[in-house]
């Protein structure tokens, strides 16, 4: 059955998913910084209808020459600027929530701010997932046989190496702030038990439930449900030594302390990994 836009639902549902994965990578540094939560805070009505504007108009440049969807129309391209900024609205209410930044007893205008400043951000990387990831590896694969399959401890060190590689690359730029034990000290056992289910979900859906072209070997590290537990584990390991390093953690002390915030910093290093799997 073929939805209204010519895609199956099949279609539809991984075109969602990739636009939620490219929405992530894309901006889960600004979700993680202190001052944009304040300007959701506090802006002014007519500053947050300015948001949605620039929101709403960003996407549809952003849709005309790329979108997360197969479709070149001009009514096409007005539904996916309309989806993009709901994808972006959906996925930064979904991180807010379980990072602890809204909840019920926040008053709704600071509530409604905060998702829209960090819906801008969202619904761009949302706009141009297949551009930088799909139409990418498309190309790059045209003209070009397919790579030869490696044994499994090599393809299993080549993800651990690009999941590495990854949360270095967008945890190191986070570990040193104040957010993560701001984040983390606001953050009770449900709050942490979702963030690991939401971290898991996130990597498996950036990977494997996008639909991005990646074909691989099957080993160990290339079953998805297996992949996406030890690349969290690989990226709680590079989270903590993130943190060690740049004297965010200290051995001495409390353990719960510690884990909160390797926790918290793993969201983005898991992003980041899930990326670097992505383009190897």
């Amino acid at each position: 059955m073929a939805t209204a836009g010519g895609q199956t639902w099949g279609q539809e549902a991984r075109s969602f998913a990739r636009a939620f994965a490219g929405a992530y990578i894309f901006a889960v540094p600004l979700l993680f910084t202190m001052e944009m939560w304040w300007i959701g805070q506090y802006a002014t009505r007519w500053k947050l209808l300015a948001f949605l504007l620039v929101a709403l108009l960003a996407n549809f440049g952003l849709t005309y020459v790329a979108g997360f969807k197969r479709e070149s129309s001009l009514f096409a391209t007005i539904g996916q600027t309309l989806d993009a900024v709901a994808v972006g609205i959906v996925a930064a209410t979904v991180m807010l929530l379980v990072l602890n930044r809204i909840g019920p007893n926040q008053p709704i205008d600071s509530t409604i701010g905060m998702i829209l400043v960090q819906a801008v951000p969202l619904s761009i990387g949302a706009s141009v997932a297949n551009e930088v990831f799909g139409g990418r590896r498309d190309n790059g694969r045209q003209g070009h046989a397919d790579p030869p399959d490696l044994p499994s401890w090599q393809e299993l060190a080549s993800d651990v190496g690009a999941t590495a590689i990854g949360g270095v690359f967008v945890g190191f730029s986070i570990a040193p702030t104040e957010e993560v034990p701001m984040l983390a000290a606001g953050l009770e056992y449900p709050h942490l038990l979702a963030l690991i289910g939401f971290t898991l979900l996130l990597s498996y859906g950036i990977v494997f439930a996008s639909g991005f072209d990646r074909s691989r070997a099957q080993g160990l590290f290339q079953s998805p449900i297996t992949e996406t537990a030890l690349a969290y584990v690989a990226s709680l390991v590079v989270a903590f030594i993130a943190l060690y390093l740049l004297d965010q953690i200290d051995i001495g002390q409390p353990l719960l302390s510690i884990v909160e915030q390797v926790l918290v910093l793993g969201v983005p290093t898991t992003v980041g990994g899930a990326a670097g799997r992505l383009v190897v």
